[in-house]
């Protein structure tokens, strides 16, 4: 199963290093790497792991505000 890359993606490379893709030039991604150091286009073969953005959390469904029953006695 192929993991499409785009940019924003953050890779796990060859030697242990981690970039955020940046864009595609010729085939081959350009990144940003993490830790500052220079990089030049990148080689799919050299991508270990892609890691995605997860998003936005779902907002939980509204439910009404609970209200004590008569049965319940709040206690001070």
């Amino acid at each position: 199963m192929a993991v499409e890359i785009h940019s924003g993606d953050v890779v796990r490379l060859r030697g242990n290093a981690f970039a955020v893709v940046r864009g595609t030039r010729l085939g081959r991604l350009v990144v940003e790497r993490c830790d500052g150091k220079a990089q030049g286009p990148v080689l799919l073969r050299d991508v270990l792991e892609v890691y995605k953005p997860a998003g936005k959390p779902e907002a939980a469904p509204e439910t009404e505000p609970l209200r004590p029953s008569p049965q319940l006695k709040l206690l001070p």
